[in-house]
């Protein structure tokens, strides 16, 4: 028996097989995981292993056996996205992950490439069962190489199959069936313990201990942060609708109208999701190439998001606009259709400084400077605003 010999962390260990049956077993010493075999493309038999930490690691397969060392991740691999403290994604290495998603028919080729220069770190693959797991398989592999993650829809397919195939992929999520049996048939091959959701409306049972967090259809996206008090896990909307020109009435949003949607669920503390369904072969339904105007809007978005500290929270406080918050003080206030003449915020002791922000037009103020106490941030008479209060250097 041969294979691999050296591996990063969080990479794919490779082990050729005698046959489908086979099942190698995996250990550090302390901790025991099995993987399946499945079919190669170019023939034979395959087991995929994803070690997640450093030092040398220990199989057992069939009549055969062997050792491997496991060594540091490379540059840009941050191991696979988990669920934290309730109402958060973060890498397995501790960098928070902020999910900013796409749906898209096909990851192929021209796909990818349009994903490479997109502000998308994540893509959902609605894809149908009948695309060959090969292909599937590719298509994960092409995005885990950009650093994108992916949800892979398991519906209709053979679960153990698709699993054991995809499980050492560390960019894999699992969107599930609704059937019991089907989840525990994943929870049972996926030694990895990949995000796990099933999709459906806010009255969706999400409850399941093994759901990692909420995969829901809301077009109204202030009622995020309701749905998230009330799971205690993270949501990720997977459809507010679209930006295009599709008879569906959800399936012809303005841009604006998308960004707004995207904007307001991201204040209120969830993740939302993009679409796009522009004539015949829209994006979402067959990948090729973003045509709209929302992309654009979302990449200033995570901009804002990813130069923002760590540990942002919906704020309840601000019944009359979706706030984000963190402990220190920073402010993210998403002021939607209305045109508010000027808010006020409590701020701490300290100098401050406030922008606003034009999610439309991309474009941010000057900084103006605010005293703590009871500071008052006056508006443009313009819609879709938002505030960003931070403290002032030195302040």
């Amino acid at each position: 028996m041969s294979g691999m010999r050296t591996v990063e962390r969080w990479g794919i260990f490779e082990l050729p097989v005698a046959g489908p049956g086979v099942e190698a077993v995996f250990t550090d010493g302390a901790r025991h995981f099995t993987a399946a075999a499945f079919a190669g493309a170019g023939g034979g038999h395959l087991v995929r292993f994803m070690p997640d930490v450093e030092g040398e690691w220990r199989y057992s397969a069939g009549e055969g056996a062997g050792a491997f060392t496991c060594g540091p991740p490379s540059d840009g691999n941050h191991g696979p996205v988990l669920a934290v403290g309730g109402r958060h994604f973060a890498y397995a290495d501790g960098r928070p992950f902020h999910p900013m998603t796409t749906t898209v028919g096909d990851a192929g080729t021209a796909t990818l490439r349009a994903l490479a220069v997109s502000p998308f770190n994540r893509v959902r693959l609605p894809a149908s069962s009948a695309l060959p797991l090969d292909r599937l398989a590719e298509q994960i592999a092409g995005l885990r190489r950009l650093g994108i993650e992916a949800e892979v829809d398991l519906t209709g397919r053979d679960i153990a199959a698709t699993v054991s195939r995809l499980a050492a992929y560390r960019n894999v999520w699992w969107r599930a069936p609704r059937d019991p049996d089907a989840q525990t048939a994943i929870l049972e091959h996926d030694y990895a313990h990949h995000l796990i959701s099933v999709h459906g409306g806010p009255d969706t049972d999400f409850g399941a201990p093994w759901l990692t967090h909420a995969g829901v259809r809301l077009e109204e996206t202030r009622g995020v942060a309701a749905l998230t008090e009330q799971l205690g896990k993270p949501v990720v909307v997977d459809d507010c609708g679209a930006e295009g020109d599709a008879p569906a009435p959800e399936r012809s949003l303005p841009a604006r109208d998308l960004v707004a949607r995207i904007w307001e669920g991201t204040c209120q503390g969830g993740y939302v999701t993009h679409a796009e369904s522009y004539g015949p072969r829209p994006w979402s339904a067959e990948g090729g190439r973003l045509t709209g105007e929302a992309a654009d809007r979302i990449a200033f978005l995570r901009h804002v998001l990813e130069s923002a500290p760590p540990g942002l929270t919906h704020n309840p406080r601000y019944y009359d606009a979706s706030t984000l918050e963190t402990p220190d003080g920073y402010v993210l206030q998403y002021l939607g259709p209305h045109r508010y003449p000027y808010r006020r915020f409590e701020l701490a002791e300290g100098s401050w400084r406030a922008e606003v922000i034009d999610t439309w037009r991309m474009t941010v103020s000057a900084p103006r400077a605010l005293s703590g106490g009871r500071a008052e941030v006056q508006l443009p008479a313009d819609p879709y605003c938002a505030i960003r209060i931070r403290r002032a250097p030195g302040g």
